[in-house]
């Protein structure tokens, strides 16, 4: 597709009583944290489609192709239809950009998902920027919106200089709508087969397109919600050609308890009687095998998949400390008021006094690097790349980070006493 961009952090950021493992004896057992009532849960309202159909997505349906299988999901979404959700389709194209409604009837949307159906509104030209703002825009009171498009910025054959300028455009829309409140984003990238005319960016003219090529769904609104009817089991399993996908969440959007507890341990300590996560005369193991412990955590609201969280690049951790390892519990851990989904097993060599601060933060998936690319000379055999990818999602990640002091999605903090 095309667009004149004028709109998008990643998002996501984590700032014993014991039988050790050299086989110290217990002590008493940590004091229980006090539990927070969770707020009223969220209600979807409706669901916002935004397709845009500019001329450079003309080939995404011009046959059968995985797009609009996609699509076709989406319109009848099992989940949507289970909870009577309102679903509006709309075509977008256009500099201003020019909105066409198609209605709430999935018949109609999928009746329009060929070339003579996407030819409404004006379908030369496509502003991204200006469809974010949309999609945005109406991503409140909750409502879930999706913008499906190319991800190609219309820059008319000014070269890279101008997706420069478009990213920064990117990056103040989401950074309007981010002030305003909670707002996650997942961005998926699909693979869809292709006849059609692709529109050059870094110079003018076309080329005639036989084959495979990405394109991408955007999708907005408050975490819950999406968390909720966007899971990711959904969208790896029912969107037909999934290649890869990324949430973004603003930085302490979900709350996630933990506690230290003597699991995996080693070395000997006891916990403090008044203050949680406060580790007290603590002292290394007498058989050089240092000093060792596990933070019990619950991720099970974080939109994460198990490899992020289960990966030690994906936290910050004191320089003198390690992660030994990051699982799942074995068995019940006593002593811990809620129900951990995972352990993280932490250890130094040297004195562990001091506050030891665990965080979990953003790193931005490699996909989103390896997506974009800054030369169409190769366009017929390229099917996996998108010109400018990173100016557009480089801005959207820019504006997750400036919202927040936090950049963590959670810190855990354990303060260690000799």
């Amino acid at each position: 597709m095309k667009f004149n961009l004028h709109g998008l952090t990643l998002l996501i950021l984590l700032s014993a009583t014991c039988f050790g493992q050299s086989g110290i004896q217990s002590r008493s057992r940590p004091q229980k944290p006090v539990s927070v009532p969770e707020k009223n849960e969220v209600k979807l309202k409706k669901a916002i489609i935004y397709i845009e159909n500019s001329e450079s997505m003309f080939g995404y349906v011009s046959q059968i192709s995985e797009y609009v299988d996609v699509l076709a999901e989406l319109s009848e979404k099992p989940e949507f239809v289970r909870d009577k959700i309102p679903v509006e389709f709309n075509f977008i194209n256009g500099t201003g950009p020019t909105l066409t409604p198609l209605g709430n009837n999935p018949s109609v949307l999928k009746n329009k998902l060929n070339r003579a159906g996407f030819s409404c509104g004006d379908i030369t030209r496509s502003n991204l920027n200006g469809m974010f703002q949309v999609a945005l825009k109406n991503a409140v009171n909750n409502a879930i919106t999706l913008l499906i498009s190319d991800g190609i910025y219309d820059i008319g054959g000014t070269g890279i200089n101008s997706l420069v300028t478009e990213g920064k455009g990117t990056r103040s829309q989401f950074i309007s709508r981010l002030v305003q409140g909670d707002l996650q984003t997942i961005i998926i990238k699909l693979r869809s087969r292709f006849d059609g005319e692709y529109f050059y960016t870094s110079k003018s003219g076309k080329i005639k397109l036989n084959g495979t090529r990405p394109y991408y769904i955007w999708i907005f609104g408050d975490s819950k919600l999406l968390n909720l009817y966007f899971p990711n089991e959904y969208i790896s399993t029912k969107l037909a050609g999934f290649e890869n996908m990324a949430r973004f969440i603003k930085p302490g959007t979900v709350k996630v308890p933990y506690q230290a507890t003597a699991e995996k341990s080693a070395g000997t300590f006891r916990f403090d009687r008044n203050t949680v996560n406060r580790l007290n005369d603590a002292k290394p193991d007498k058989h050089g095998l240092g000093f060792q412990f596990s933070i019990a955590v619950d991720y099970s609201k974080l939109p994460y998949p198990e490899s992020y969280l289960t990966s030690a690049d994906n936290y910050i951790v004191p320089e003198k400390y390690s992660i030994v390892s990051i699982t799942k519990p074995a068995t019940k851990i006593y002593g811990v008021s809620f129900t951990p989904s995972h352990l993280i097993t932490v250890k130094t060599m040297k004195n562990p006094a001091g506050m030891l601060t665990l965080s979990l933060v953003n790193r931005v998936p490699a996909w989103i690097k390896e997506t974009s690319s800054d030369s169409e000379n190769n366009i017929l055999q390229d099917k996996s790349h998108t010109f400018g990818f990173s100016y557009l999602t480089g801005g959207m990640i820019q504006a997750y980070e400036s919202v927040s002091d936090d950049k963590s999605i959670a810190a855990f903090n354990i303060d260690i006493h000799l």
